[in-house]
């Protein structure tokens, strides 16, 4: 009997022994789960935050780049059609013109293409005016040329000439527009024969445009207020800055002691 009784409390021991085995096995599988799924959740959570900001984070985001962008009044908000992806988009729209996004584009174009006649015909006023300074052409105010001209290029010659040619090339201007949406010549869209297109040269031809708009605005209004090209209104102003100036002009235009006048 004793012999059994030992054996029994042996077996009970080993019983008991196996049972705690298993619970720590059990103990530390569970833990090790719940260190993986921990780890697999960290591993998310970082790959969220380098994938996504949180609301707050694309906020601040936003508003940074808002801040950062130039605009033509420091501080101002541009409107939400404006997004900046505009060569020379300033956030400058107070008409609200360019709400509706087909019109939008065909301003882009409009704004391009008078900038581009604005830059021409400003180089041409003022090297017309320069060279006959110089004794190399007639000294012909720029506004008085066709009329000075009239019999050596007759207005009815012109007409005949400049109307149907302008016609067929604006016709096809429109058309290749429309199809490609790219400014061109003829058939040739977009028109870059020199291989100079970029963003950064988008970029320059909006400024130089829109400052030779500008230009081209102020030699009208010389010419109707000084009845002068701009070189003889420039040398007028550095001749006699306090008298010659826009003030001047716009008080007394008489009192303007400007070349020739």
């Amino acid at each position: 009997p004793g012999g059994e009784t030992w054996d029994r409390n042996e077996s009970r021991r080993d019983d008991r022994t196996s049972a705690n085995r298993r619970v720590r096995a059990h103990t530390w599988t569970w833990i090790a789960m719940q260190l993986a799924n921990g780890t697999r959740a960290m591993q998310g959570k970082r790959l969220a935050q380098t994938t996504r900001l949180p609301s707050a984070g694309r906020g601040s985001v936003a508003a940074r780049a808002a801040a950062d962008r130039p605009m033509w009044l420091p501080g101002a908000t541009p409107p939400a059609h404006l997004k900046g992806t505009i060569a020379g988009d300033r956030g400058f729209d107070p008409l609200s013109l360019g709400v509706e996004p087909e019109r939008l584009k065909w301003y882009t174009e409009a704004e391009l293409y008078n900038g581009r006649w604005a830059m021409a015909g400003v180089f041409g006023i003022i090297h017309q005016e320069a060279l006959g300074k110089a004794g190399l052409i007639k000294d012909i105010p720029w506004f008085n040329t066709g009329y000075e001209l009239k019999d050596e290029f007759p207005i009815a010659a012109q007409l005949g000439v400049l109307f149907p040619l302008f016609g067929f090339l604006e016709l096809t201007r429109y058309q290749g527009f429309k199809k490609t949406g790219e400014c061109g010549v003829i058939n040739m869209f977009p028109f870059d024969p020199l291989g100079m297109k970029s963003e950064k040269m988008k970029e320059r031809e909006v400024k130089n445009g829109r400052l030779a708009m500008m230009a081209f605005v102020g030699f009208v209004v010389q010419a109707v207020v000084c009845r002068q090209g701009p070189l003889d209104c420039m040398y007028g102003h550095i001749a006699d800055p306090f008298n010659n100036n826009i003030l001047t002009n716009i008080v007394s235009p008489a009192g303007a002691t400007y070349p020739g006048m």
